[in-house]
This record gives C-alpha cells, structure tokens and sequence, in this order.
C-alpha cells in the first residue's frame, strides 16, 4: 500500500478518529485546527503544511456560517476561498459538501478533488449511524416505548429505508412518507403503511412521532396546525430542513433539528466509513480533475 502524507484540516471527532486510522496503516498524518481540543496541538504555518502533503482532508460539510473552514475545535477563522489559493495542483483534496463555486475554483487551478457526499457506499453506510442516533433522540424525546407508537417518516431514502427497518424492528406502527408510487409499492412490500406525500396532510394529523428525511419545506404552518400538540418532530434533513421551524415552536412542539448525526453518535463508526471511501477513491483513481 503506497503510503501517503495526509493533512486533515477541521471537522469534528469524525477527523479525530480518522486520523488515527490513517496513521495505523503507517501513513504521516498531520493536523491542523484543533488547539481548542488538544491545546498541546498548536496550529503551525498552514502553507508550509500544505506544501509538504499529498492529501488535504477538511470537514462535513468544508465550510461553517460566513464561507469559513469548518474548525469547531479551533478559535481560528479560514475563509474556504484563502485555503484554496494555498493548494496546488499536485494536492488532493477531500471535503463534504463542497460548493459549486469552491468547485469551481478547485478546477481552475488544476486540483484533483472529491466530495465525500458524492460518494454512494459513503450515503448508503452513513444512514446507519445516522438512523441510530435518530432512534436514540425518539427514545429520549416521547414519554412512551417506540414499540406501538405511531410514527411518520417523510421520504423513503437511504435514511429513512434504514430507520424504518430499525423502528419497524421495535414494533412501531411505522407510516412512510413518498412520491414515487414505486417507493410507496416497496414501502407496502416491507410491510409498513404507504402514504403518498399529496395526502401528507390528512395522515400527519394522529402520529406520535413525525421524523423528516426530505430537505424541502414539508411540515408547513398549515399542516402544523392540525397535528397533535405532543406529537414529536425530528428533522434529519440537511438545510433548509423539511419544517417550519419558528411556527413549530411558536405551537410548542417539541421539535430537533439533528444535523451531523453520524459524527455525534458514532464518529468512529463514521470515520471508519470516511477511511473506506476515500482507499476506494484512491483504488478506482477516480479524483476529478
């Protein structure tokens, strides 16, 4: 295995633990962008480090509010644009998230690049994680078991097809949500309760829990309106998110909006996933140029 230079630059424990990972196979790993987690870990010139790497890996999503690096552990700002012009050609780049005019300014500079969340196997193995730790807030979140409750999930996705097989295994009355009428033929097969997304109103109305999965507008003020005052909301979509969120608490709904799921819950798992595509990249030389 040819052995690499790595500099992984913010992210969350998911970049912790992959660093770990990556130096178990023998690989240089620096980092850059934790002295608020590991205060002996004082950043050094990031050009220089740059310099003397063949892979940069950044966070889930690459950049935080205002097109800064995502550094929650560091008390320092990188805005994503600086990080670029550092890179050069003969650097690879990884990050999730990656916006269409950071991509473009990766491709202007001849940098071969991929976004995680690109990545198939790593959206298919991620909802795993993320369906456990949506489990996980339901039981903390609804003063009954998940075994007889009435529970709703908008959108038949790679995260709701997994959370549907693990609420349907603690004996929920598990509703699903979809569009398609070939999703809502598989959604009947697997013996859940089909609901076409037109009809989202009328079926909303008596549900324990109503867990989003689809980033667009569903739960609106109007449909809000007429669910039950203790009926549970979970959005795992990624931004805008699926509900509308001010009228939500303005009805007093217990309502979160869990992002991230798969590095707060499980980041080694995550990280492990994170390892697997990128030695998958690497296998099929498939960097964009």
């Amino acid at each position: 295995m040819q052995k690499r230079k790595y500099l992984i630059i913010g992210g969350d424990m998911r970049s912790v633990y992959l660093s770990e990972l990556l130096k178990k196979e023998y690989h240089r790993v620096e980092m850059y962008g934790f002295e608020k987690k590991y205060p002996d870990m004082k950043n050094k010139n990031l050009s220089l480090m740059i310099s003397d790497t063949n892979v940069i890996i950044c966070g889930i999503p690459l950049e935080s509010a205002g097109g800064l690096v995502n550094m929650p552990f560091s008390a320092e700002a990188l805005p994503v644009n600086a990080l670029i012009e550092m890179i050069s050609g003969d650097v690879f780049f990884v990050a999730g998230k990656i916006e269409k005019d950071i991509r473009e300014q990766l491709d202007g500079k001849g940098i071969a690049y991929f976004d995680l969340l690109d990545r198939e196997e790593m959206a298919v193995l991620n909802a795993i994680p993320a369906a456990e730790g949506a489990v996980e807030l339901i039981i903390k979140a609804i003063p009954a078991t998940i075994h007889n409750s009435r529970i709703l999930i908008l959108g038949f996705g790679r995260i709701g097809k997994v959370l549907s097989k693990i609420l349907h295994g603690f004996g929920a009355e598990v509703w699903i949500a979809a569009r398609k009428y070939s999703d809502l033929s598989w959604i009947e097969v697997y013996g859940y309760k089909p609901v076409h997304i037109k009809d989202l109103e009328s079926y909303a109305t008596d549900m324990d829990v109503i867990v989003n999965t689809i980033p667009v507008r569903m739960l609106t003020a109007d449909i809000l309106n007429k669910i039950r005052p203790d009926c549970y909301l979970l959005d795992l979509a990624s931004k805008p998110g699926g509900i509308d969120f001010t009228h939500a608490e303005k009805l007093g709904f217990k309502v979160d909006w869990a992002l991230s799921l798969p590095g707060k819950v499980a980041p080694l798992t995550a990280a492990e996933i994170i390892k697997r595509t990128i030695d998958n990249v690497f296998q099929e030389g498939s960097f964009t140029k």
